[in-house]
This record gives C-alpha cells, sequence and structure tokens, in this order.
C-alpha cells in the first residue's frame, strides 16, 4: 500500500499525533445520532450534506432521510426498495432478485452516485456500484443529498449521495428477530441484540435471505449479512465508533447479455467487507477532530462453465479494495460560523484473473492495478440571524494518475416568510476513470491519460409549509452539464486507446414533493420528477446503436417518474402503501448486434406493508405479525429491456423482540 507522500503525509502525520495526545469536550455533538423521523420527508437532522448536523429544513440542497425504523415497519429488506420513492431516483434492474442494479439519480450516469456505509466509501474505482445485495437490515437511517458533493467526498459524488448508517443500541440490551416466507420461495430471517454497553452503546445483527427466482431454473439467489455497531465513550473528552457490515451473496442467472434464457449454470457470487473505525476528541469547547481509518473489500467472480464440450465458457476471480484515512477537524467561529476541513488519502487496489474457454481451449488472463489519491478540502458553514444558511467549501484532489483536481460548491437556505424557504447551489464534481479504462490491456487498451469525467450543476428550490406545517410542499428546478465523458470504441485509431474523453451531455429537470400529516396516525406523501436529458456532444458510435447520439436522450431514464404513499400507525396496526411510477425511456435491445433502439413501456408498481402487534404496547415482550406485498397488482413491466421483472411478491411472518 501507498503510504502518505509530501505535503499531504507531514501533515497527517503530525494531525494524528495530536489527535492521539489531547482530549476532547464532551460536549460533542454525535453526528450519527440522527433524530428519528416518522416518514422520509419530516424535517430532522442530516449530516451528510455537510458533514455537521443540519436540520433538512435550513438545508441549501435538496436532502431526504429514511429511517430504519419506518423500513422494519414497511417490511422492506433491498436498498433498492427503499430508495425507488426518492426524488430524482430511478433504477435499471437486470432481471430477478440479485440481478445488477444500477441507480440514476436526477439524470446522470449510473456512476455519478457515491455510496457510503458509515463513512466507508462502496463504489469500485471508478464510481460503479451494484445495488442488487445490499439490504436495509439493522439501518438505523439512510441520507441521500442530491446535487454535486464532492468537495466533502471527492470522486463520483456528481450527481449526489447515499450515505447508510448502521443502528446504535439505547437502554437495556434488547433482542429482536423476525422471519417470514413467501411467493418465489423466499425466505427471509434475521436476528440481533442492541443495547447499552459499559459507558456506550452497540448492535449486532445477522440476516439472511433467500429466493428461488422468477425463471424456470437456474435463479437461485442467497444473501448472507452481518452488521455491528460499537460506540464507546473512553474518558470524558474521547469517543471511538467501530462499524462494520459483511455480505456474502451468490445469484445465479440463465439469461445473456440481451435476456435470452439460455444458460443452466451461470452464476456470480461475491463478498463484501466494510469496515469504519472513527476517533473523536474535543480540544476545546470550539474546536473538535475526528480521525477515521475506512476499509471496502469485495472479493468474488463469475463461474459460467461450458454447458456442452462444444461451447464457451467464463471464469473469473476479482478481488478489489479501498482502504483510506481521514483527519477532519470543526472550528466553530464566531457568529455562528463552523469551519471544517479535512485531510484524506486512499489507495485503491484491483486483481481480476479470467479464463475465457472457446472450443476446449483456455485463455487465461491477469489484470492487476492500484493508485492513491490525496486530497484537502474545506468549507465554511454559517447561519445568519436565525434565518439564512449559508455554505461555501473547496477541494483539491491530488490523484497518482490523472494529477490535481479542484471542485468548489456553494449554497445558502433563507427563511424569507414564517414557512417560506429559499435555497440556491452551485458546484462541481468529477467521476475518476476506473482502473479497466485506463489500464485495460489486450483486444480492449486502456487510455492512461483519461482525464475525470466532470460535471456542473446548480439548483433552486422553495419550500412551503401550511396549516402550522402540517402540510409542507417543495419544489427544485435543476441544472446538469457533464463534460469529458468516456466513451468505448473498438477502433483504437480513433484516438490512439479503446476509451477516450469524447462525449457531453447536460440533465435538467425539476422535483415536486408534497407531505401531508392529516392527523396523529395518518401521514400522506407525493413526489413528482419531471427530467429533460440531452446528449450535446457524441461518442465514437454514430450508429443507431450509440450510446452517446447527439440530440437523444440518456438511456434508461425516465423523463416523468412519480411516487404517492400513505403511513398510518397506531397501536392496533400499522399500514403502509406506495405507489412508484416509471415513465417510458429510451433503451437498446443487447439480444441483436449491434443493438437496436427501442423504448421501454412505462409503468406503475404498488407495494403494501401490514404490522399487526400481538402484544400490549408498553409490554417487556413484544410481538408482531407482519404480511408484505410487492407489485400488488402484477404488474408486467421490463427495467432493462429484454429482461423479465417480479410479479406479485408477498411475504408473510413475524417479529418479536424481548
Amino acid at each position: 500500500m501507498y503510504g502518505p507522500t509530501g505535503w499531504f503525509g507531514r501533515a497527517l502525520v503530525v494531525s494524528c499525533a495530536l489527535v492521539a495526545s489531547k482530549p476532547l469536550s464532551a460536549q460533542r455533538v454525535d453526528s450519527t445520532r440522527a433524530p428519528r423521523g416518522d416518514t422520509a420527508r419530516l424535517s430532522t437532522t442530516v449530516v451528510t450534506a455537510t458533514q455537521t448536523p443540519l436540520e433538512t429544513s435550513a438545508a441549501p440542497v435538496a436532502v431526504s432521510v429514511i429511517t430504519g425504523a419506518e423500513l422494519r415497519l414497511r417490511g422492506v429488506t433491498a436498498l433498492s426498495d427503499a430508495l425507488r420513492d426518492v426524488p430524482g431516483v430511478t433504477f435499471a434492474e437486470n432481471g430477478s432478485f440479485g440481478g445488477s442494479t444500477q441507480l440514476f439519480l436526477r439524470g446522470g450516469e449510473s456512476k455519478y452516485v457515491k455510496v457510503l456505509v458509515d463513512g466507508v466509501p462502496a463504489n469500485d474505482p471508478g464510481g460503479a456500484f451494484d445495488f442488487s445485495s445490499i439490504t436495509t437490515d439493522n439501518i438505523d437511517r439512510i441520507e441521500i443529498v442530491r446535487g454535486p458533493t464532492s468537495v466533502l467526498y471527492g470522486a463520483d459524488a456528481v450527481t449526489g449521495v447515499i450515505q447508510i448508517f448502521t443502528r446504535h443500541g439505547s437502554g437495556a440490551p434488547t433482542v429482536n428477530a423476525a422471519a417470514r416466507a413467501g411467493t418465489y420461495a423466499s425466505r427471509d430471517a434475521n436476528a440481533g441484540v442492541l443495547g447499552d454497553i459499559g459507558s456506550g452503546d452497540f448492535s449486532l445483527d445477522v440476516a439472511r435471505h433467500e429466493t428461488r427466482g422468477i425463471y424456470a431454473f437456474n435463479n437461485a439467489y442467497r444473501n448472507s449479512v452481518l452488521s455491528g455497531n460499537l460506540h464507546l465513550l473512553l474518558d470524558a473528552k474521547t469517543d471511538l465508533r467501530v462499524a462494520l457490515r459483511y455480505t456474502d451473496a451468490l445469484y445465479h442467472y440463465p439469461t445473456d447479455g440481451g435476456g435470452a434464457v439460455v444458460d443452466t449454470n451461470a452464476h456470480q457470487s461475491g463478498d463484501r467487507t466494510s469496515i469504519a473505525v472513527d476517533l473523536g476528541r474535543f480540544f476545546t469547547p470550539t474546536f473538535d477532530a475526528h480521525l477515521a481509518v475506512t476499509s471496502n473489500g469485495i472479493s468474488g467472480g463469475t463461474t459460467d462453465n461450458p454447458d456442452t464440450p462444444a461451447s464457451g465458457g467464463y471464469l473469473s476471480l476479482d478481488n478489489t479494495r479501498r482502504r483510506g484515512a481521514e483527519l477532519r477537524g470543526n472550528a466553530h467561529l464566531g457568529g455562528n460560523t463552523t469551519l471544517t476541513a479535512g485531510l484524506e488519502t486512499e489507495q485503491e487496489d484491483e486483481r481480476t484473473e479470467s479464463q475465457s474457454i472457446f472450443g476446449g481451449s483456455v485463455f487465461p488472463s491477469v489484470f492487476a492495478a492500484s493508485r492513491h489519491n490525496q486530497a484537502a478540502y474545506a468549507q465554511l458553514l454559517s447561519h445568519v440571524a436565525g434565518s439564512l444558511t449559508i455554505t461555501e467549501g473547496a477541494r483539491l484532489d491530488d490523484n497518482q494518475q490523472f494529477g490535481k483536481f479542484g471542485t468548489y460548491r456553494a449554497g445558502a437556505n433563507w427563511a424569507v416568510l414564517r414557512g417560506t424557504r429559499l435555497r440556491a447551489s452551485t458546484g462541481t464534481a468529477f467521476r475518476e476513470p476506473s482502473f479497466f479504462e485506463n489500464y485495460s490491456t489486450g483486444f480492449v487498451t486502456g487510455n492512461p491519460s483519461l482525464q475525470p469525467e466532470r460535471s456542473r450543476s446548480s439548483e433552486f428550490g422553495i419550500s412551503q409549509d401550511l396549516l402550522a406545517g402540517r402540510i409542507t410542499v417543495d419544489g427544485t428546478q435543476f441544472f446538469q452539464r457533464f463534460r469529458n465523458m468516456i466513451d468505448y470504441t473498438g477502433d483504437t485509431a480513433s484516438c490512439g486507446f479503446s476509451y477516450c474523453n469524447v462525449a457531453s451531455a447536460r440533465a435538467n429537470g425539476r422535483e415536486l414533493e408534497a407531505t401531508f400529516r392529516a392527523t396523529s396516525e395518518l401521514a400522506l406523501n407525493a413526489n413528482l420528477t419531471h427530467l429533460e436529458t440531452r446528449v450535446l456532444e457524441s461518442g465514437f458510435d454514430t450508429s443507431s446503436a450509440g450510446l452517446f447520439l447527439i440530440g437523444q436522450q440518456l438511456i434508461r431514464r425516465p423523463r416523468t417518474s412519480w411516487s404517492a404513499g400513505a403511513a398510518w400507525a397506531s397501536s392496533r396496526a400499522s399500514l403502509d402503501m406506495h405507489v412508484t411510477h416509471v415513465g417510458s425511456r429510451a433503451d437498446r435491445d443487447y439480444s441483436a448486434f449491434p443493438s437496436i433502439p427501442v423504448v421501454d413501456p412505462a409503468y406503475t408498481l404498488t407495494d403494501v406493508g401490514i404490522d399487526i402487534p400481538v402484544t400490549r404496547a408498553g409490554a417487556a415482550r413484544t410481538a408482531a405479525v407482519t404480511l408484505r406485498a410487492d407489485n400488488l397488482f402484477n404488474a408486467q413491466y421490463h427495467s432493462e429491456f429484454g429482461f423479465l421483472s417480479p410479479g406479485r411478491t408477498i411475504l408473510a411472518g413475524a417479529r418479536v423482540s424481548f
């Protein structure tokens, strides 16, 4: 692993020594324990937007918070299901449960969303993240920040950041367990314990999810999850947090790249280990510092042995690691202003061993690459006269491969009248090239001179409270321009390599949100996103099969999407219903070569969750019966052209706590 070098290395070493030797104040704000809300749209505390606790209503950018308590009552276990009714979010899912799942936020590429698990970057180097195997087990909350966030989080935070926080304990240790079963021979089970321990708190949870899948054969999926969180107050001025999440998944798939059912033995396996260690101290009542060490490792591969002696096959073993350290300080200046400054270093490694099999002949290949990145950033967050929040920040990344790259962000949120808030922000962000785009050899030639894909974005929003805050209406208009987009060509004469920075596009749109607290037991919410994407500079392939065609839409991004939900909760039962609509999308039919432009029709899904307690409220031991129905009306649709999608799925079970 590369060690810290140059100015950054010396600064980090000195700063780490200071953190280790000086105490913190007990007044430290808990930046990972936000108040729990009843719905994703109620104002609560968010930390991902600015790295310091901030009310969502005062944030200068669009944010959403989804609580783990809400998801458990709804019976949602897949992260994609938890996120699909967030404004600006759409998914492209490759077939059954466990199939490759891409998320598009505000029309950007799927590699433009940074995913963090307790502060640990979970994306592959280059931004790719598959949402298919990440679950909501033992989650305290999910924070979604829409808009460029590279100033705080570096590469890949182009259109937003999604951060998952692991659950905390509170009070006497409590054991929780749940199990359910249903359609497609699906089974879910989990058990955990959480509570106070010594001078801190903890949580520990294990879960198992499995199904035979929606195809007639070779479509089984299973996923085992271990997660935990430990918080200790080491002394009156020091605290330590350690979070762990481990996932082991196996997915069998019978389909080829176009969705045809052709394979009886292909499967993918993968395990992911995410570890975060955070040491926090207060030097004075107005200055605190955090030293965070993170590690994310992914190991797995594809096994597709030949179905017949004459047919082809493919085997691979992939290992990817991201390890980093960050030192961040918060100085609380006069005038309700906080200066946040940080230093980061990260090492990325990837190694792939593969074998292609044709007619009994084996063609082995080994790909290995590594690089490191160092960065420094600073942000000012000011609260003026209690009605105006202003943030401004800048960052400089120094990457071993593409050199120095700067980004900025500025924003404001102003309470102009009672119940009326205006907000505006602008900023830049970037995606680093993937290892394959930089270093691949053989039939595909990587380009070591690639520059990061970059963006410039701005947004304007207004929020209005009505009926003493029982109704909130929010609207956002955003503008995004993506440049230096990397495209692939099989003709290296075009630019000397298989990958080059050639394309550009824009993605503009608007988001409308409304929440209504009808009664103390009933909450309603709805949102609508209208998106306009357009390619401004084409990629290499200018035929109808190309991904970047001048004047055309970016594929798999619907112009219109909306969702509406109702949540009713009382001591007798809880009922949650969400309706999600995804409009028509441009796509490609990859069953032909070259691929053919097609349109995926619009579809609407209705999901219902029911939770019925069978013990008295306030009892030391509680139990409840649960029912979850996804795609209640059995809509037939394609998330990606050519691939089936799950029909009506009903799961029934029970949960206990003691």
